[in-house]
């Protein structure tokens, strides 16, 4: 088991917000990590450090590191599973399943560093979420260690407790996750004048099959892009029915990919994931650009990524309110972490804290999270 001496980088994740770690261990198995659990007292646990709320940065505890516990295991081919260790990459899981013609479908922008573990605790949506939703759809079984170092396995009707739950009710070590087919993919670049035309054709291109993703691009972002200063829908088909093939798909996946980089990069370091039904996207997009705040998402499931400069962050409440108005939700992908706690409604709270209180009684995993 290693220690590190420098904990620094472990103070932050991607939401850039600062905490304090007492220690920092990287077990190497499994059971180190348990014996790890046994021996301290307060723990947060840290994948690959891509959150953007917090949910990794520790409150003067000590931080366990899953990342060398990267182990991919037995892949079952006729059943379509594969069982993952917590710290395996989800691009170097699929570049390994690649060579058997699968694939595991969810697609966070963050492919690249995102680890399994730290999707399960989020339950990563990502860009595919039109056709393959969220990532708890496509777990047959997680393992986890409890606050008492024990290892256990959660089945079907366990795994709400830990999916999404961003680490409070213990560390998830391992997973059997399901798989598909490897598809080739096309594109289309769509734009359009008005809001109005978005989302009726999202609303239309919902109900084909071989689409597999709806994605928006406000038209500031558009102009940033080097595209026409119009809305953009990038809209992906698991056949060839796509304009966009071979190189020119792969282009524009990739500047998909750099839209919240490029946003960082011109001061816009804080995003937002308000979900809402399409029925009641439009105003809150249009107060939106009416507040000169950029606006990027996954509009087929009605994720929205508007993204704030710093002045501009005191109007995040006021959005706040208006999704909540719009019977939407403050988080789709992000989790809640220690960012968004105060926007939690009551009773939502009290059910978090009675699966914490059963799960974690002891209160040792990532304390200071969502309640």
């Amino acid at each position: 088991m290693k220690s590190r001496t420098n904990n620094k980088p472990y103070e932050i994740d991607a939401s850039q917000i600062k905490g304090k770690a007492t220690k920092v261990i990287i077990p190497r198995t499994i059971q180190e990590l348990k014996e790890a659990v046994k021996t301290n007292p307060k723990i947060t646990i840290r994948g690959s450090g891509t959150g953007l709320v917090g949910g990794a940065v520790p409150q003067n505890d000590v931080v366990i590191d899953t990342s060398a516990l990267n182990r991919i295991g037995e892949l079952d081919k006729q059943r379509r599973t594969v069982e993952v260790e917590a710290g395996v990459i989800l691009d170097e899981l699929n570049n390994y399943l690649e060579r058997f013609g699968l694939e595991f479908p969810v697609n966070p922008s963050s492919h690249s560093i995102a680890s399994i573990g730290g999707m399960i605790a989020t339950d990563a949506v990502g860009s595919r979420a039109v056709k393959y939703g969220n990532t708890s759809k496509w777990i047959q079984w997680i393992e986890i260690v409890d606050n008492k170092g024990d290892q256990e396995k959660k089945g079907i009707t366990e795994l709400s407790d830990y999916t999404g739950m961003e680490g409070i009710t213990g560390i998830i070590v391992k997973a059997n996750l399901k798989l598909v087919e490897k598809k080739e993919r096309t594109a289309d670049l769509i734009e359009k004048d008005n809001l109005n035309e978005i989302i009726e054709l999202t609303r239309e291109l919902k109900r084909n099959a071989e689409v597999s993703m709806i994605e928006f691009i406000d038209k500031t972002i558009s102009q940033w892009l080097n595209l026409n200063e119009k809305y953009h829908l990038i809209v992906e088909y698991e056949s060839d029915k796509g304009q966009l093939k071979n190189k020119e798909y792969e282009k524009i996946l990739t500047q998909r990919d750099k839209i919240y980089p490029i946003l960082a990069q011109k001061g816009y370091t804080k995003i937002e994931d308000p979900k809402l039904l399409l029925d009641r996207i439009e105003n809150i997009l249009q107060w939106l650009e009416l507040n000169k705040i950029p606006v990027f998402g996954h509009l087929g499931v009605g994720i929205l990524h508007p993204c704030f400069q710093k002045q501009q962050e005191k109007l995040i409440p006021e959005m706040m309110k208006i999704v909540k108005k719009s019977s939407g939700s403050i988080s789709g992908e992000h989790g809640i972490g220690l960012e968004k706690k105060q926007y939690i409604e009551p009773n939502d709270k009290k059910i978090l804290i009675n699966i914490k209180k059963r799960t974690d009684s002891l209160n040792k995993f990532n304390s200071g999270k969502i309640i």
